[in-house]
């Protein structure tokens, strides 16, 4: 991937060299990983430059960007231009297990807020920024369709 760079949870790492993709079900992201000896099931999903693997069942957010985008990104962190609301959405369809949070929770960036179980794996999700909770929009024992709103972040 020349011109690309690609972070893991804001740390950027090199692609591992030697492993094989291959898309065992596009519809709901599963892949399968392998280096020839080693065979990993995982759920890819996203778009662009935001991905999210869940592996293991652990739920990892990778951003992949081009040199333009992560300027661009890096110019935007360094003005401070995060003020406003931030959605967090369902990115797969699940059952929500758990509820961390309530309205007016003070939270810090990767703290969890909820648990949701999708393909039999719990999959917990976590605050994307520092912020109090303004708004849960889903209960436990609520099943949720992908790009449904969870909670909102001010």
């Amino acid at each position: 991937m020349t011109g690309y760079r690609a972070s893991i949870n804001g740390v950027e790492v090199d692609a591992a060299t030697g492993w094989r993709l291959t898309w065992l079900e596009p519809a709901t992201g599963a892949v399968r990983l392998t280096d020839g000896t080693t065979v990993i099931t995982a759920v890819v999903e996203g778009a662009g430059e935001e991905w999210w693997v869940t592996l293991r069942g652990r739920r990892i957010g990778v951003t992949v960007r081009s040199w333009r985008e992560r300027t661009l990104a890096q110019a935007e962190a360094a003005s401070g231009t995060h003020a406003g609301p931030t959605e967090v959405k369902a990115t797969l369809p699940g059952l929500v297990v758990t509820l961390e949070v309530t309205e007016g929770t003070e939270v810090v960036e990767d703290q969890p807020l909820l648990t949701l179980e999708a393909m039999k794996m719990q999959n917990e999700v976590r605050a994307p920024r520092a912020g109090r909770v303004t708004r849960v929009a889903v209960a436990a024992g609520q099943a949720v369709a992908t790009g449904q709103l969870l909670v909102r972040i001010e």
